[in-house]
């Protein structure tokens, strides 16, 4: 027999129950194989798929098709209904990413990706990436520039399922004066493309090195260190191929005067991921630091031409190294800023390296919605914020974000999927999704047995199996009415949960510890509100310990815990040496308790054992649990009750014979023989 965690302690408490919830949410791997995954987008009318963009730019020791290593920056597809990437068949092929690497972590590659608004019916979407130059390479100011970064365009057959490539365009590119500094990320704003307008933003390095030598981030008539603005449906350079695109009219410096009428913004280091709040415009840009502070800035939607600082400011103060810090013309803080690791006064929990740039959270989960969750790169940081109050309410998330399978050990990127929920991709070839946890819940009635089964999502909810555990054997097994043979298709069952399938019991047919059962085949949709009867009556074996746990497998495979929530006995548990279970600790408990004392209920859960008198949870009903049903008569009832009720007051040198009086009284002549042998 299974032995329980019932123990004295427990039992000698007024209560001893734990109801258990779900939580609100989890984090759950969807592949662990991507190479150097950078960036991840869900485009609509083709939900089934994710793209993701790999970095590449590194030389290549594997073949083809091999997921581990590429040197193309490539966008290969999560396939949502198989849970599977074809790395064979990739979406598309950077066949010029540059290979240049010599900082040791690959700062070039493809970069980001963003699908025109309308990528439904025009096919198109936008890349950009660190590629090699075509001719001799030019110089940038003194140095030979080791590549290009470029924006292109490429557009699909959207009418053909393979998605194959039917042309491409340069948007605009940039020389790069050194090889590091290149975070560049693309994107639209969903509030300007729900009007209509498709101005594509694009974020720049300051050019490389260090401590921005030429300063070219502030200066505004140039592309380094700003977020460019551009209309990609537009073309105000007929005349060259390197340019197909528009100033928008509203952008700051649209007539070319004091900045060049691309930028929308400026004063940025590496920017390392951007993003729009989608209820608002907010734009939220990471910024990665030089050497002490990183930080999170924001253009607030409806303005533009700020100046973020740098090089002449870090964080919220003058850049404290290389000789560069100072005061700025008009420079913006960042709303957010952390120390480096190591700097005096960082705190470990809220510190890093080289910040992620975050999105504003709008999604299903409730206690994040309207939070900015962010990361750090190089000491796997994922935190989050209230903009309201940054400081005031910033959380390291993870504790919270832990997968349930694999780990995530540095974000490069955080991304929405069609319904709101987080996409998190790990340089290290994880791609995650933050979901909310279904509301499906057990309901138990204490004081019949009864077990219902529901889901109050709000939505249909696809369930492929559930499992039922209880420590202490509280399942009272042949009770109960399971889907199969009951609620799945005809013969067997009524087809009420599942018309078209069959179900299976997966547990052992008596286990009281254990009870699971499956769809054999394609998961059943159960409707808002939509549930079953598990058990008419006795499917919970009661005992003050409510250790029910239902965990439930969807239909995609993620396994979430539900909530088991008790009803019935006033809304409270039973109390211990309540052995009846009527809500009280009283004589009829006492009359249960010698009716059962050394009759034989080896075999019995601990659950089972407890309604027939064992209370220390060995296995027996014996003298240490008559002592121990006495210590819970008089706390329940007072000092003495218990001896008061039988109607014997005991001598204190004479607890031998006060047992044997009180046993004339109550105990039925065949039950006297044993208790007088227990205690000679």
């Amino acid at each position: 027999m299974r032995t329980s965690s019932i123990g004295l302690a427990m039992l000698l408490a007024a209560t001893c129950s734990m109801t258990v919830q779900a939580a609100t949410y989890h984090v759950s791997r969807l592949t662990g194989d991507l190479h150097i995954p950078v960036d991840a987008e869900v485009v609509p009318g083709f939900e089934d798929k994710i793209f993701i963009a790999q970095l590449g730019g590194v030389a290549s020791d594997g073949t083809d098709g091999d997921p581990i290593t590429k040197s193309e920056g490539r966008i290969v597809v999560y396939d949502r209904n198989t849970g599977a990437v074809d790395y064979d068949n990739p979406f598309l092929v950077i066949n010029d990413t540059s290979l240049v690497d010599p900082y040791g972590v690959p700062e070039v590659g493809l970069f980001s990706m963003a699908f025109h608004p309308e990528f439904q019916t025009n096919g198109k979407l936008y890349v950009n990436a660190a590629v090699n130059h075509t001719g001799p390479a030019p110089t940038v100011d003194s140095r030979v520039s080791p590549f290009k970064t470029v924006v292109r365009e490429y557009t699909v057959d959207v009418n053909n399922p393979a998605l194959p490539v039917t042309g491409s365009r340069t948007i605009l590119t940039l020389d790069q004066p050194a090889a590091n500094h290149n975070g560049s990320w693309i994107g639209f704003n969903p509030h300007e493309s729900a009007q209509g307008i498709h101005n594509l933003y694009i974020t720049q390095g300051d050019g490389g090195d260090q401590h921005d030598p030429f300063n070219y981030a502030q200066n505004p008539n140039n592309w380094y260190g700003t977020v460019m603005r551009v209309d990609v449906d537009g073309d105000d350079f007929a005349g060259d191929a390197d340019k197909n695109y528009a100033i928008p009219a509203d952008n700051p410096y649209a007539d070319g005067v004091d900045g060049a009428p691309e930028v929308w913004a400026w004063g940025l280091r590496n920017p390392w991921r951007a993003s729009f709040d989608s209820a608002n415009g907010d734009m939220y840009i990471g910024d990665v630091g030089q050497g002490w502070y990183e930080e999170v800035n924001l253009i607030p939607a409806g303005t533009s031409g700020q100046n973020f600082g740098w090089r002449l400011r870090e964080g919220t103060v003058a850049t404290p190294t290389g000789g560069v810090g100072g005061p700025s013309r008009s420079a913006v803080d960042p709303i957010y800023a952390y120390l480096h690791f190591g700097r005096p006064g960082a705190n470990p929990d809220f510190a890093g390296n080289s910040v992620t740039g975050g999105v504003l959270y709008r999604g299903p989960i409730q206690e994040l919605d309207g939070r900015y969750i962010f990361a750090d790169n190089v000491f796997g940081q994922i935190w989050s914020f209230d903009p309201a109050n940054p400081l005031g309410t910033v959380q390291n998330m993870n504790s919270l974000f832990t997968p349930d399978e694999g780990q995530i050990f540095g974000v490069t990127s955080f991304d929405l999927d069609e319904n709101g929920n987080l996409l998190i991709v790990d340089g290290a070839g994880g791609l995650y999704t933050l979901l909310a946890n279904a509301a499906l819940t057990l309901t138990v009635n204490r004081e019949t047995g009864e077990m219902t089964f529901n889901n109050f999502t709000g939505d249909p909810a696809a369930i492929k199996s559930y499992q039922l555990t209880s420590s202490v054997g509280a399942i009272g097994v042949t009770e109960l009415t399971p889907v199969t043979g009951n609620y799945d298709a005809s013969p067997g069952g009524d087809g009420s949960i599942d018309a078209t399938g069959d179900w299976q019991i997966l547990s052992g047919p008596s286990d009281p510890f254990v009870f699971e059962e499956g769809a054999i085949g394609a998961a059943p949709t159960f409707a808002d509100q939509q549930g079953f009867q598990l058990s008419a009556a006795g499917g919970w074996i009661p005992s003050p310990n409510e250790d029910l746990v239902l965990t439930v497998t969807l239909g995609d495979g993620t396994v979430v815990p539900a909530s088991v929530e008790y009803i019935g006995n006033d809304g409270v548990p039973y109390v211990a040496g309540d052995i009846d279970f009527d809500g009280e600790v009283s004589f009829s408990d006492w009359v249960v308790f010698n009716d059962n004392h050394l009759t034989d209920i080896a075999g019995m859960s601990p659950a089972a054992s407890y309604g027939h008198g064992d209370l220390d949870g060995d296995g027996d009903n014996d003298f240490d649990d008559f002592r121990l049903f006495q210590q819970l008569f008089d706390s329940a009832n007072g000092a003495g009750a218990f001896a008061k009720a039988i109607g014997v007051v005991p001598e204190p040198s004479s607890l031998l014979i006060g047992s044997v009086a009180i046993l004339a009284v109550v105990s039925r002549p065949q039950r006297r023989v044993s208790f007088d042998g227990l205690l000679a």
